[in-house]
């Protein structure tokens, strides 16, 4: 963290707490808080504490925030996609899931959403909510590069040949 990105107290140890009860390690906790693995552990104990205690409530909200910076640590990313319903976010992992064509479909309305007139955009899709409309086509533009390679790892078989092509090619 850089200097002025002090965590709170209470950030740290409900970061800890969550991050631990979703499988990470606390060595693991520590290196993303800058923190020893012992401090990690402590803090996990104490928010787990005040949670039995009742001085804090552990909300739906909080699993989610801290699945999706599990996620990230991860190495995992959120992305802006257009598909034939619209524009959604999604995470890479998710995306790798898909099927070839299914990916490609993605790929394909994602690209021609890039080409369209910019006007002409919110009109024949609804901007997702909070999100700023003139980001929206550089959201789309690092998909689409993700995707594409994505596409290409499908397409290629053991070796970095493409599936289906002989070793003579």
């Amino acid at each position: 963290m850089a200097a002025g990105d002090e965590v709170s107290s209470e950030v740290l140890e409900e970061g800890c707490y969550h991050l631990s009860r979703l499988g990470l390690s606390y060595r693991r906790i520590a290196s993303h808080f800058e923190i020893t693995p012992s401090q990690a552990k402590s803090l996990a104990a104490s928010y787990s504490a005040r949670l039995k205690s009742g001085e804090v409530a552990e909300g739906d909200f909080d699993g989610a925030f801290w699945s999706s910076v599990k996620k990230e640590a991860e190495g995992d990313m959120k992305m802006t996609v257009v598909s034939d319903k619209g524009v959604h976010h999604v995470w890479k992992s998710e995306l790798q899931k898909l099927d070839g064509p299914s990916l490609m479909a993605v790929y394909e309305a994602s690209k021609d959403f890039l080409g369209s007139d910019p006007n002409q955009k919110f009109l024949d899709y609804p901007a997702p909510k909070g999100f700023d409309p003139l980001a929206l086509d550089r959201e789309v533009r690092k998909a689409v590069g993700v995707i594409g390679e994505l596409l290409e790892g499908k397409w290629r078989g053991p070796g970095g040949r493409r599936a289906g092509a002989s070793a003579h090619t």
